[in-house]
């Protein structure tokens, strides 16, 4: 018999969940009497703080939940790596990603650009949650490249994918879990981030080790962080009326990355398509990983 629970459906998500947001809110408390300590200079330390302390507030939840509750914090990686020529294509799968997540900010405006009722509602609150506040490179780079891939690989796809997984079968758990992943980055305007949601899901699934999907998510991180660097797109101010602009109107500087994303996301919607139907067992990553441990122990 194992010494771990076999199964990750009985892993508590509500107490998790209040858990997180207890402590969220006392590192906003903090947050603020950081701001005041600091007369409101320093913004982008303070932030680099506050959030540093979140995600490491959702790391020591998510693996002492797993702990109380009996759950194997190594079952959640094979005890083993995969390597060949399947990771090369899951390499070019993370750039076509990439380039669709980038290319959709194009698209929608170019969209909504023939939509004058949508686009007087829209595209302001768009421009708003996008580029709200003026982030340094240094706070996203470590942030977005370096720690958010690890702990949230570790919360949705280490936890919640395999807890659904293990309730309602693999394939929905790979859904639920990429919607909540993508519920919670609203700055990212949803799209971008169920994609490359399903794909770490698809990649942990595929190799039941939480490596792969980390790596990726923070390879993808970094390319449209090079991307917006490369690309830069200015002062907000002269992006906003340049935005603005184009109602009513085409304009080839997103015409072309408007094509780019139809393709793209044609391809990529087909490759998951793919992959997804090819799905054949039914239990968790964790639950294979544990049989694993088990057989080795």
């Amino acid at each position: 018999m194992s010494e771990y629970e076999p199964r990750f459906a009985k892993a508590p998500l509500w107490a998790l969940i209040w858990r997180m947001l207890l402590s969220s809110l006392g590192i906003v408390i903090i947050g603020v009497f950081l701001s005041l300590a600091f007369r409101g200079e320093h913004f982008t330390l303070i932030s680099l703080i506050t959030d540093s302390l979140i995600y490491f507030a959702l790391y020591k939840i998510t693996i002492s939940q797993m702990e109380k509750h009996n759950l194997a914090v190594k079952g959640l990686s094979a005890p083993y790596f995969k390597m060949g020529a399947d990771l090369t294509r899951v390499l070019l799968v993370t750039l076509l990603t990439a380039v669709t997540a980038y290319s959709f900010f194009y698209f929608l405006l170019t969209v909504l650009a023939f939509l004058p009722g949508l686009f007087d509602r829209l595209v302001p609150y768009i421009l708003d949650i996008t580029f709200a506040e003026d982030i340094s490179l240094g706070y996203l780079f470590v942030i977005a490249v370096l720690i958010a891939p690890v702990v949230e690989e570790i919360f949705f796809r280490g936890y919640l994918l395999n807890k659904w997984a293990d309730m309602y079968g693999v394939r929905k758990g790979i859904v639920f879990s990429s919607v909540a992943f993508m519920a919670i980055h609203v700055r990212s305007l949803f799209l971008p981030q169920l994609l490359v949601g399903l794909l770490c899901s698809l990649v942990y699934v595929k190799f039941s080790h939480l490596i792969y999907p980390i790596l990726l998510h923070m390879l993808y991180n970094l390319l449209v962080l090079l991307a917006s660097v490369w690309f830069s797109y200015g002062n907000p101010a002269d992006l906003e009326e340049t935005v603005l602009a184009l109602r009513g109107s085409w304009s080839l500087e997103y015409l072309i990355p408007s094509i780019i994303f139809v393709l793209a996301f044609s391809a990529l919607t087909i490759l998951f398509t793919v992959y997804f139907q090819s799905l054949t067992f039914k239990g968790s990553p964790y639950s294979q990983n544990v049989q694993l441990l088990d057989q080795d122990a």
